[in-house]
């Protein structure tokens, strides 16, 4: 273990050696008794204390609030985009609609010509 790793390692898990998610406890204990590690960990202890007396907001219901608000302008945003939207999409769908019936109504009139022509032919034959 090096100095990098020794203080990756108390950054992230912090000062108390119960959150230290390592099989490597003893080099970090052992770190911790050299100068610079002495110092790194005085410094993410001092850290730790402070985000400690740090106490949550006494109204819990503010995040909810908040929350509702972002995920209701989020609504209303896709909305918004929605009905900007939607007249040009219901455009483009009559026209490749018109442009499909009309391409297909083509269709069927030239094979109409030689379907109903031949579709009997065969018919009394078989009698």
């Amino acid at each position: 273990m090096n100095t990098d790793s020794f203080a990756q390692t108390v950054q992230t898990f912090g000062s108390d050696a119960t959150h230290w998610e390592t099989d490597r406890v003893d080099e970090i204990k052992t770190w911790i008794k050299t100068k610079e590690g002495l110092r790194i960990f005085q410094e993410e202890k001092e850290l730790d204390d402070y985000l400690n007396m740090v106490q949550p907001p006494a109204c819990t219901g503010l995040i909810d609030k908040i929350q509702t608000v972002i995920a209701n302008e989020k609504i209303q945003r896709q909305l918004l985009l929605f009905w900007r939207v939607s007249p040009w999409i219901s455009a483009a769908c009559v026209v490749f609609g018109f442009c499909l019936g009309w391409y297909q109504n083509y269709s069927d009139y030239a094979n109409t010509q030689s379907y109903f022509s031949t579709m009997f032919d065969n018919f009394y034959e078989q009698y």
